[in-house]
């Protein structure tokens, strides 16, 4: 440890994905601070939009509101843009805001200690290329390591045995043909997108999918079938600005309006059914009949985020595709098994899960970005340690923590919504940190600090107003959370 190399910024952000692009860009914007260093374990910046490259991956919120407030983008060519146009639009958010030059790839954060003596942090680092390790000393640590970032594969019986590749949608390869395989799609879900868009996107080259689920989701109509923007109305979103800024705020109304149905009262009774109707004849009216018990959720509506079907439903009709709703008992080399006893001929599998959507088989994403365990604050204290005192996962205003000075989570506890952009609050949370963090930055002071009074009160309130909400109802392993994040501190919670 002695003969480490040490490095020293104002600010380490750790996460070169839209949160992190973003607080660099406010720090430059807002503080005229340049001396910051973004670190990122991938080879290229862009968080999950740079790992998630599989076939048919797309957002579901609208372009319009899926962009930052001051850098909208008049290119997206879909109401639905997909993977590659996301990429395109954070890289050139970096490359406009001179961000590039501050990023450092193929870095993984091992973990950070808070070093009373010296008000810093100590980032612990490792270069993957040189498996070299290092410290990087820091007045502000901000983590924008999202949740998407640990994929987990399934944990099957004889996996080990199988001949054909394994491969998890965040880990997808370019180089992958499945033309004329049996594949085996394990889930019924893809990360932050529209429901199982690798089996639309596949299934007329395959020669027979196989997908396996457990639960069943709400399915609505993507809205005007993901309609193409030409290029007559993506010049006027370039040349009259006003006009995609009004679309913007159209999408945000309608996606905020739908924030009543995650609440267990009369109206949210409502709401939900009436959803839930409209789903449930939607499924009537374009799948298959033999699959209707397997599209139709025993949960109420709301659990889980609502899924904007883009073909999915359709290719369901297709003679190569087969929905099973049977656990997977084996794996052998050359097939699947299930529970019941059937055998499915496989060539290669596909893990496609989402973080809201476990299954038995334990595959999706390990929620392990907060580096709980590694990251030690005052009295020599983990992070983990703190939250297992208090009975819980938590954050003040989602972003910091008492007895952890000048650390920031954006993306932290509690920030995420069931309903609308998380870019709105990645936004919120970051202009908060500029707000906390600017006296620091500014040489006003040297520490600042949450009083714990201030973070357990704000707990509190997250908890009660979820207990008034569907999901302490019927809902379970659901990490969605109908909260909305608030972009102001009092000046009194601060120390």
């Amino acid at each position: 440890m002695e003969n480490q190399k040490r490095l020293y910024s104002d600010v380490v952000i750790i996460g070169a994905g839209l949160s992190g692009i973003n607080m660099a860009c406010q720090l430059q914007r807002q503080l005229c601070v340049s001396d910051y260093v973004i670190y990122d374990r991938a080879r290229e910046l862009g968080g999950a939009w740079a790992a998630n490259k599989y076939p048919g991956c797309s957002v579901d919120i609208p372009g319009a509101l899926y962009s930052l407030s001051w850098f909208p983008n008049p290119n997206f060519t879909s109401l639905f843009p997909s993977q590659k146009e996301i990429l395109s639009y954070i890289q050139r958010v970096a490359r406009t805001s001179n961000v590039t030059d501050h990023v450092e790839l193929q870095i993984e954060w091992k973990g950070a200690q808070w070093v009373e003596s010296s008000g810093t942090w100590h980032v612990s680092l490792r270069n993957l290329r040189t498996e070299e390790e290092f410290l990087h000393e820091a007045k502000v640590l901000v983590s924008a390591v999202g949740g998407y970032t640990n994929p987990k594969f399934p944990i099957l019986p004889g996996l080990d045995t199988f001949e054909g590749p394994v491969v998890h949608t965040a880990k997808w390869n370019k180089e992958y043909d499945l033309r004329g395989l049996n594949v085996a799609v394990v889930g019924n879900g893809c990360l932050f997108t529209y429901d199982s868009p690798v089996v639309p996107a596949v299934i007329d080259e395959v020669n027979s999918l196989t997908q396996f689920i457990r639960s069943p989701q709400y399915y609505v109509p993507m809205p005007m079938g993901n309609y193409r923007f030409g290029r007559v109305l993506r010049a006027c979103f370039c040349y009259i600005p006003l006009t995609l800024l009004l679309i913007r705020w159209l999408v945000f109304w309608i996606l905020d309006t739908t924030l009543g149905q995650f609440y267990n009262d009369s109206k949210g009774d409502i709401l939900r059914e009436e959803r839930a109707s409209r789903s449930r004849k939607y499924i009537a009216e374009n799948a298959p009949e033999r699959y209707w018990p397997l599209l139709t959720p025993g949960y109420d509506l709301g659990c889980r985020r609502r899924i904007l079907d883009n073909h999915y439903i359709r290719s369901l009709r297709s003679p190569r595709m087969n929905l099973v709703k049977d656990s997977i008992s084996q794996v052998d080399s050359k097939s699947v098994v299930t529970r019941s006893g059937e055998k499915y001929p496989v060539d290669f599998i596909v893990s496609c899960m989402k973080k809201d959507n476990f299954i038995s088989h334990a595959d999706g994403f390990e929620f392990t970005q907060w580096k709980a365990d590694s990251v030690i604050g005052r009295r020599g204290k983990s992070l983990k340690q703190i939250w297992d005192d208090r009975g819980g996962i938590g954050a003040y205003k989602t972003v910091a923590m008492n007895e952890f000075p000048n650390m920031f989570y954006l993306l932290g506890p509690n920030s995420g919504s069931g309903h609308t952009s998380v870019l709105f609050a990645i936004e919120c949370s970051v202009n908060l940190v500029i707000r906390i963090a600017r006296p620091i930055l500014q040489r006003q002071a040297s520490i600042v600090e949450v009083c714990k009074g201030a973070e357990i009160e704000w707990c509190d309130t997250i908890q009660t107003a979820l207990s008034k909400t569907v999901l302490t109802r019927s809902c379970s392993n659901v990490s969605y959370l109908p909260i909305i994040v608030m972009n102001h501190a009092p000046a009194d919670d601060l120390q």
